[in-house]
């Protein structure tokens, strides 16, 4: 009878199934095996402006509410709103994917998607079923399912951006890891039913396709403190399952037995690698990755091909670990076999620092470059000189930051003094650039944006009391085309804890202005409070409280730029209980 139960509840579990995660069928029988929980929220806004049109409502409320109930992973959630007289109510029992699990075997069924490969199947949403098994050391892995349901063209609107041939998929990978060394295998294939579509019109460009593509990963560790990681991929592509056999001869098959190819075929192929040296306190990692032009899997929604990267990343850790440095350099081009009329090349670097000589001090700072060169290709024509290298686009994005913070004080009182700052410049120039040079040296950057930014503060913590207090100077500076934009003041914040931690209260102000080609702008006021309760229930089965009240009251004042001074008033109160 008890064997009866659990399989009636399996199968209660199984029809009304909505999204979750993953059920453990483990817990069949067990106390545990089914949870509720849920909260009810309410939250009022009060506003009020004066001088300006109200930008809200003056009085707003919300009231939410959820319910979940979990079985076996199973979530069954209901969802309850109510807001100005408006009432919304959901049950959602939309069944989509069912994942149980049993020690080391998961299933998949319904909408669901499973992740293969970077190449291969890469977490595309699929209707069917699949499985994961992961005994010990050993990975195996299966699926089929629908990727694309058939959508017919839109007569209505002479259209076929919607349309789709039904197209099924299915693969599998088989992989063994122990002790840093690892190896995967992976298959996958999809294909559309050309058959699956009423009408098609003739010059569409959506047409029934045709895809194989496998895969090689594998891992290594050599010496202790050599990595090597790589993967290989090799697609195989039919474009178009109608087109005639006569039109032109197959290539080469570089999948046989797996795949069939055809006039519209085509193969590709990825690959990547990362090299890994660590010895005490030294590292470096290379990374290099290439993918051929129109590289595609079906298993994937959107890929980036026709890339080349190799990426270095040294590291180091000295004076006890004290002081680190890493730095992060990267170059990436474009047209891999010459055949679109510009190049792009990429190269991005950084660099950062820490120091932390002692409990006190902390300082850190970094920089990075990202620069892009696209240098068209010139075009040989007898017939008139060719000027596209006045074309060539060089842009650069440069950012350095620094941080200075120290620690002080005694048990009573305890003092941090702060100080950041941040510079971003970035241009572009365009013309007869034959080489930008490293960092743009070999350009004329005309019109550079530069932003400089600093933040200096000091706070103060009143352990016995637990009060602190907080204060801080912005300033900011921003050199545009046209545009000197300074923005500066200060701030001020002090907070208090009360009722054994129970109660925080803060209260803040601050006075910002603007000034804008030598002109005041802006010259405004911002004063907030925030208040939060969270009241401890003797018994806590039943659940938490937690009360919140947060208000900002901004004054603009006039200007010489502006003669419109205003008022606003925000205030939001909320009550949240959850169990």
């Amino acid at each position: 009878m008890k064997e009866l139960v659990k399989y009636i509840l399996f199968l209660v579990t199984f029809v009304f199934s909505p999204e979750t995660h993953a059920q453990d069928l483990e817990n069949i029988g067990k106390k545990d095996m089914l949870k509720v929980s849920g909260g009810l929220n309410y939250t009022s806004v009060f506003y009020n402006a004066s001088g300006i049109p109200d930008r809200r409502q003056p009085y707003t409320y919300f009231v939410n509410g959820n319910i979940t109930g979990n079985i076996l992973g199973i979530t069954l959630p209901f969802n309850f709103s109510y807001s100005n007289n408006q009432l919304n109510y959901t049950q959602q029992y939309n069944i989509q994917s069912f994942n149980p699990t049993y020690k080391w075997v998961k299933g998949y069924a319904g909408i669901t998607s499973m992740n293969f490969s970077q190449y291969t199947m890469a977490n595309h949403i699929f209707a069917g079923a699949g499985i994961e098994l992961t005994p010990k050391n050993f990975k195996f892995a299966a699926l089929y399912g629908r990727f694309k349901k058939a959508t017919e063209f839109d007569f209505e609107n002479n259209s076929d951006i919607n349309m789709a041939y039904k197209r099924m998929g299915w693969g599998a990978y088989a992989g063994y890891e122990k002790s840093g060394h690892g190896i995967k295998l992976i298959y996958f294939a999809a294909k559309d039913d050309v058959r699956s579509l009423t009408f098609a019109p003739i010059n569409t460009n959506i047409t029934p396709m045709e895809n194989t593509v496998i895969s090689a990963v594998g891992k290594t560790t050599l010496l202790k403190s050599l990595t090597l990681e790589a993967e290989y991929a090799l697609s195989g592509l039919t474009r178009n399952l109608n087109s005639p056999s006569d039109v032109n001869s197959p290539p080469f098959n570089q999948l046989p037995l797996i795949f069939t190819p055809s006039a519209t075929s085509q193969f590709f192929s990825a690959y990547k690698g990362s090299l890994g040296y660590r010895f005490k306190t030294f590292g470096i990692n290379f990374n290099y990755e290439r993918v051929n032009p129109d590289y595609k899997t079906l298993g994937a929604y959107y890929f980036n091909n026709d890339l080349e990267n190799f990426t270095l990343a040294p590291s180091i850790t000295l004076l006890k670990g004290k002081l680190n440095l890493s730095s992060n350099t990267g170059l990436q081009r474009n047209n891999l076999d010459n055949s679109k009329l510009n190049t792009t090349k990429r190269w991005v670097g950084s660099f950062n620092a820490s120091y932390n000589p002692d409990q006190h001090w902390s300082l850190t700072g970094s920089f990075s470059n990202f620069s892009s060169f696209t240098k068209q290709r010139p075009q040989t024509d007898p017939f008139y000189r060719n000027t596209l290298d006045t074309l060539n686009f060089y842009q650069l994005s440069q950012n350095g930051m620094t941080s200075v913070s120290y620690n002080f004080g005694k048990t009573k009182y305890k003092h941090n003094v702060m100080f950041t700052s941040n510079y971003q410049v970035t241009g572009q120039d365009q013309g007869a650039i034959a080489d930008p040079g490293a960092f743009g040296s070999g350009v004329d950057i005309k019109l550079p944006s530069t932003v400089s930014n600093s933040n200096a503060g000091y706070t103060i913590q009143f352990t016995q009391s637990k009060t602190g207090i907080n204060t801080v100077i912005n300033y900011n500076k921003s050199i545009l085309t046209g545009f000197n934009i300074l923005y500066y003041g200060p701030n001020v914040n002090i907070s208090q804890v009360l009722y054994k931690n129970l109660l925080r209260i803060t209260l803040g102000s601050s006075y910002n202005q603007m000034i804008t080609n030598n002109v005041k702008t802006n010259e405004i006021f911002n004063h907030r409070l925030a208040v939060n309760y969270s009241p401890k229930l003797k018994n806590e089965k039943i659940g938490r409280f937690n009360f919140s009240l947060s208000a900002t009251y901004i004054q603009k004042l006039k200007t010489i730029a502006t003669a419109v001074a205003f008022n606003e008033f925000n205030c939001n109160l909320g009550l949240n209980y959850s169990f």
